[in-house]
C-alpha cells in the first residue's frame, strides 16, 4: 500500500507541474515579434490594436490593453494626461499577470513537495526508487522551463512599458484610436 501511495505522489506531482508548465506555455509570448506587430498595428489602426490585446491573456499584451482603455477614457489629444493614465493602468495589468504567475508557481511548489513526499516515502520502505528518479528529473527540467518563461514573461512586462507604451499615448494623442459605439 506504501508503494502504491509513494507512487501516486509522484505522478501526483507530475500533474502539478504539468498544470505549471502548461499553463506558462500558454503565456508565452516572443516579445520581439509581439513588439513589432503591436507597434505597426497602433500606427495603423489602433481599434485593432486593442483587438489585438484582447487575444494573448496573461502577457503584457492584456496590460497594455488595459492602458489603451484607461488613456481612451482621459478623452484628451494632451500626450502628458494620456500617459498619466496610462502607466497607472498598465501597472493594473501587470497585477494581475503577476497574479497569475504566482498561482502557476504555487502549483509548480505543490508537484515539487509532493515529489519529494514521494521519493522520501519510497525510501523509507525500501522500495526501488528509479521511477521516482526519472520523475524527479522530468520535473527539474520543467522547472528550469517554467522559471525561463517566468523570467522572460517578467522581462517582457517592464520592456513594454519602456518601448510601447509611450506609442500607446501617441496613437491616442493623435486620434488613431476611433471610438466605436
Amino acid at each position: 500500500m506504501k508503494v502504491f501511495l509513494s507512487y501516486a505522489l509522484v505522478l501526483g506531482g507530475l500533474g502539478f507541474i504539468a498544470a505549471a508548465v502548461i499553463g506558462a506555455m500558454l503565456a508565452n509570448l516572443s516579445y520581439v515579434r509581439a513588439k513589432f506587430a503591436m507597434i505597426n498595428m497602433l500606427r495603423t489602426d489602433a481599434n485593432k490594436a486593442e483587438f489585438l490585446c484582447k487575444t494573448a491573456k496573461n502577457t503584457f499584451y492584456e496590460a497594455l490593453g488595459q492602458a489603451i482603455k484607461i488613456g481612451v477614457m482621459s478623452q484628451t489629444n494632451d500626450p502628458k494626461i494620456i500617459a498619466m493614465s496610462t502607466k497607472p493602468g498598465y501597472d493594473a495589468g501587470c497585477i494581475s499577470i503577476t497574479m497569475y504567475w504566482k498561482k502557476l508557481f504555487g502549483h509548480g511548489k505543490k508537484g515539487v513537495l509532493a515529489i519529494v513526499g514521494g521519493i522520501v516515502l519510497a525510501v523509507t520502505i525500501n522500495a526501488s526508487i528509479v521511477f521516482h528518479v526519472i520523475c524527479a528529473v522530468i520535473a527539474a527540467g520543467c522547472a528550469i522551463y517554467f522559471f525561463k518563461t517566468r523570467a522572460d514573461n517578467e522581462r517582457s512586462l517592464l520592456l513594454a512599458k519602456a518601448e510601447i507604451l509611450p506609442e500607446v499615448d501617441r496613437a491616442i494623442a493623435e486620434g488613431r484610436y476611433r471610438f466605436s459605439a
